[in-house]
């Protein structure tokens, strides 16, 4: 027994004719014929009557077909029901994301999903890649937005959601500055500011460059932070250079554009992905933050284009 099969009966009970019930359901009338007679058998009992014209319900075809539209409508009821939930949005989730990319991305698409899912809160907690990983393990968070690819053996749902290109920001007095394209090998390693040891944004630049650069004993000052900012303040103020990644360029003043300069030769990105356990529960909530996200970003940014996607060097 089936709620379809108890949907024929009640239509076959409404129409008094097989002909007329089975135009009404869309389907033939051998195959309502059947149905019928599977339900029949099943329940050991006989619904309609059919020496009778028009055709009619038996005594326990009548009980039966009572009790029926009570569960019938009740289940079409519980449909609707599951229907609003996945509609309204209303819920929960956490979601975390490197310090590199939070201040970007986010002012980009929050007030987009605000708008769109008023009842949905969103969390949002800034955290190295490492923390995210975890806070994913142990269900404090259910979205983490990084830097891939990563190396673990602990099983996520990774998705890709946009490729940044690389970019050098270049203080004015630097030699380098006049020029609209610098070659690499052309910079002095000295020169370069770069975030705290134990970013993967840091190390990305680190595989870009060829080096693994630390701070050399000829530096009279040393900046550590994990802020991106941060850098292009000291650069500004300090002289030299700094890599950024694209989303950070995007809202530039005009007097601070002249600094950003495109890096020679091949064409290298860092890959920033969804990572979240399998089957996560707000798998919902996860998908239309991707759409959000990727309708607010440049739609240049959605493919690697093929380019390179430089290595994280996170292996967890």
């Amino acid at each position: 027994m089936n709620k379809t099969q108890l949907a024929y009966a009640l239509a076959l009970q409404k129409h008094g004719n097989y002909s007329k019930a089975a135009k009404h359901l869309g389907i033939s009338q051998p195959a309502l014929s059947l149905q019928i007679k599977n339900l029949e058998s099943s329940l050991g009992i006989y619904l309609f009557d059919r020496s009778k014209k028009p055709l009619s319900t038996t005594f326990e075809g009548e009980k039966f077909l009572s009790k029926a539209q009570t569960v019938v409508s009740q289940f079409t009821q519980l449909e609707s029901f599951a229907q609003s939930l996945k509609e309204d949005f209303a819920g929960e989730i956490v979601v975390g994301i490197i310090p590199t990319l939070a201040p970007y991305l986010v002012p980009l698409f929050i007030n987009d999903l605000n708008e769109k899912y008023p009842l949905l809160k969103v969390t949002i907690k800034e955290a190295i890649t490492e923390q995210i990983i975890e806070g994913v393990t142990n269900g404090e968070i259910q979205l983490g937005i990084v830097a891939t690819p990563i190396i673990t053996s602990r099983k996520f749902d990774i998705q890709p959601l946009f490729y940044e290109s690389f970019q050098l920001f270049i203080s004015d007095d630097h030699p380098l500055s006049s020029h609209k394209t610098i070659d690499l090998d052309k910079i002095i390693p000295d020169d370069i500011w770069l975030l705290k040891e134990g970013n993967c944004f840091r190390d990305q630049v680190n595989n870009i460059c060829g080096f693994s650069k630390k701070n050399s004993s000829n530096q009279k000052f040393i900046y550590e932070s994990n802020s991106i900012e941060a850098l292009c303040r000291i650069v500004e103020y300090q002289g030299g250079i700094t890599f950024l990644p694209e989303l950070s360029t995007i809202h530039l003043s005009e007097e601070k554009e002249d600094m950003l300069k495109e890096i020679n030769g091949h064409k290298r990105v860092r890959e920033i992905s969804m990572l979240s356990i399998p089957n996560e529960t707000r798998i919902r909530f996860i998908k239309k933050i991707k759409e959000s996200i990727q309708s607010n970003i440049p739609s240049s940014m959605l493919s690697d284009n093929n380019r390179e996607v430089i290595d994280t060097g996170v292996v967890i």
